[in-house]
This record gives C-alpha cells, structure tokens and sequence, in this order.
C-alpha cells in the first residue's frame, strides 16, 4: 500500500436545479431547495446549490491491494466492499437550520481502474478525471449508477 493519495477531478455539468418534483413515493413532492454534494464517511460535505453551471470535486484515495491483486481504494470518500469500491455524490434538500436532508444518491463505481492509471496519476500528481451528466431522462437528479451516456472516464495522454 502507498502512502501518497489517488486524486480524482470529478466533473459535474448539468444539474438539475434546486426546485424537484418527485414522482416516487406515495404522495409526489416538492423538494427544494436541492443541493449536491459528496459523501465523506458518513457525512455530506461540499454542498451547493443544484443549479449551477458546473460543479467540481476533488476526493482522494489511499490505494491497496486487493487479493486478486487489483487496487483497493481506502479512506473517508470510499464506500463498499473491496470486490466493489465506490464513491457517492449526494442530492438532499437543506432545511433552515443549515442541515442536509438526503433524499438520492448516485454510486460511482471504482473498479474499473487498474494499477497503470492509478500509478500514472500518482507519479504524475495528476488527478483521473470523470465527468458526468446529472439530470436523468426526466429531468430529475441523477441517482443509482450512471448509464455510459451520463458518465465519461477521461483518458490520460500517454
């Protein structure tokens, strides 16, 4: 295991909005104002406003090895089990005290990068970039894991 930590540029464009008509549940609802954030630990941290253009974050990763032999991504900002590393990005709603209420969360999946990337990032500084699309087919939050048309790894120059 390394000491240095894995950075990740994570690349949002367009949001949803702060106004949400949800259409699940028993009764649709209003939620507003909507925020976006990232979940670190069991906290939301990061948050803004949904309506903005583009929202940037930067989560980093201690980075070990799995049995197979494959990265296994560590720290505040990684969720799951080691056969199935990811990252959240939270939608929620803050209330007057300041308070995030969660009502969605999208999963990004980690598995995918293998020790080239992890180590050309790490020996270069440079973080792995993902951009992603957030507002679904009906222009709500994007939640669950993001089909390919709303996520894009950035390739690196060799």
């Amino acid at each position: 295991m390394t000491d240095e930590q894995l950075k990740l540029k994570v690349i949002c464009t367009e949001l949803p909005g702060t106004r949400f008509e949800d259409p699940y549940g028993h009764d649709p609802e209003v939620k507003e104002p909507v925020y976006l954030g990232m979940q670190h630990g069991k906290e939301v941290i990061g948050q803004v406003p949904a309506d903005r253009r583009e929202v940037v974050f930067y989560p980093e990763f201690r980075v070990g090895e799995k049995p197979d032999g494959s990265p296994n991504f560590l720290g505040p900002y990684a969720q799951g089990r080691p056969a199935d590393r990811f990252f959240y990005l939270s939608w929620g709603v803050v209330r007057g005290s300041g308070e995030f209420e969660m009502f969605r969360r999208l999963k990004i999946r980690l598995g995918h990068l293998d020790w080239a990337q992890v180590n050309r990032a790490l020996e270069s500084g440079d973080p792995i970039v993902v951009e992603l699309k957030l507002t679904d087919d009906r222009g709500g939050p994007l939640c669950a894991a993001p089909r390919a048309s709303h996520i894009t790894w950035v390739k690196e120059e060799a």
